[in-house]
């Protein structure tokens, strides 16, 4: 079968009814979810919102003048053990103290409340991010049902945030270079996701964004600088080698780590050459990215490009960071494809205990590469979200 034939069998019909079962399916797991709860608690032990503990713990600490301490084992557990009673998880902070800022009026609230008002207030500002996509009318439905969408409000996760920055920057940088690049810098917050930005910007000369970016960047680190002092970014920058270490002994939850890297090394490749693997996948990735870029394609299919290119390039993300996938438009078989990949990442490692992960990813951006190569030379390519009858 051709991957015309497949994309015809991707209807505007089929794709709102398989959304609907979806969102339908993700209230009723809500609902039991939330029915189940013993006091913060999950029936595994887990707090609500799960990660989101992390958070609301680094929270109390920069509030209490001691930001610092969000680096310590002892204190962030202690601190988290303290906000949710019967915690017994090991959730620890690993985060710039950019993003310690930005969360810090958390713990002023309740604990409930607070993780509503997190998870609330990111998914609106991702849904205001898939609005300038230009899905048309079926943008709602699509954006609700993502099974990403799930994921990050059960894990209590950033994906929401990160993806509306990263998705906003991205697909505002065509027309507002400026804005675009001031909402880019605010991934200082989670700087490991701009790993492609400066090479595109840089090879296709947007200074207008990069003055933009570095505006942004060094105003909120000059803020965090006032707030906490120079001492949390030294804790940060020694953590982040124990972060390498952990992923690479496999202390990290792989199951949930759709990276090359981690596949290599779930696969028994050696330490060294799965680095130089994945090192060899995201040079590749930012030169075949930054190709496409300097080509006359549409914009949204560049922008696309970049936030798949990203999550192959790096070597450390979870499954809520496949919110990127929110923003690349390609032919309508890769993009269900890219949809249904956050319920497949786990399955899929449950079954043979390989992270297959990455080979979607990688299918989806050579599909997508191809298709912008194609639209930079004229040739008629189907609009993916308009999802027309076939």
């Amino acid at each position: 079968m051709t991957l015309g034939a497949l994309d015809r069998l991707v209807t505007k019909q089929r794709v709102r009814l398989v959304c609907i079962i979806l969102a339908i399916g993700y209230g009723i797991a809500a609902a039991l979810w939330f029915a189940l709860l013993r006091g913060d608690l999950d029936l595994r032990g887990q707090p609500l919102g799960a990660d989101f503990i992390i958070f609301y713990g680094a929270s109390s600490l920069a509030l209490k003048g001691k930001a610092i301490l969000a680096y310590s084992a002892h204190a962030i557990l202690k601190a988290e053990r303290g906000a949710v009673a019967g915690s017994q998880g090991i959730y620890l902070w690993c985060y710039p103290p950019a993003f310690q800022l930005l969360i810090a009026p958390l713990a002023l609230l309740p604990y409930r409340t607070a993780f509503a008002v997190f998870s609330l207030a990111g998914f609106g500002l991702y849904l205001g991010m898939t609005r300038l996509i230009g899905w048309g009318r079926e943008a709602l439905l699509l954006a609700v049902a993502f099974p990403a969408v799930f994921q990050n409000f059960m894990q209590g996760q950033n994906g929401f945030l990160t993806c509306a920055i990263l998705g906003a920057g991205l697909l505002l940088m065509d027309r507002r270079p400026w804005t675009a690049g001031a909402i880019l810098g605010l991934l200082v917050i989670k700087p490991h996701l701009a790993i492609l930005l400066p090479v595109l910007t840089l090879g296709t000369g947007r200074w207008k964004s990069i003055g933009g970016a570095a505006v942004s960047s060094l105003a909120v680190i000059g803020v965090s600088l006032l707030a906490f002092g120079v001492e949390p970014w030294r804790a940060f920058f020694t953590t982040l080698p124990m972060v390498g270490h952990e992923l690479a002994a496999g202390l990290l939850p792989l199951n949930k780590t759709p990276t090359l890297f981690v596949a290599l090394i779930q696969l028994g490749v050696p330490l060294a050459l799965a680095q130089g693997v994945q090192a060899l996948a995201a040079v590749t990735v930012m030169g075949a990215t930054l190709i496409a870029w300097r080509k006359a394609a549409p914009w949204p299919l560049k922008a696309g490009l970049a936030a798949l290119g990203t999550l192959i390039a790096l070597p450390y993300a979870f499954d809520y960071d496949l919110m990127l996938l929110a923003v690349p438009v390609g032919s309508r078989v890769s993009l269900a494809l890219l949809y249904a990949a956050p319920l497949l990442v786990v399955p899929l490692w449950a079954i043979g205990h390989v992270q297959l992960a990455p080979l979607i990813l990688i299918a989806g951006y050579v599909g997508l590469w191809r298709q912008l190569i194609a639209a930079g030379r004229g040739v008629a390519t189907t609009p993916a979200l308009s999802l027309q009858p076939a």
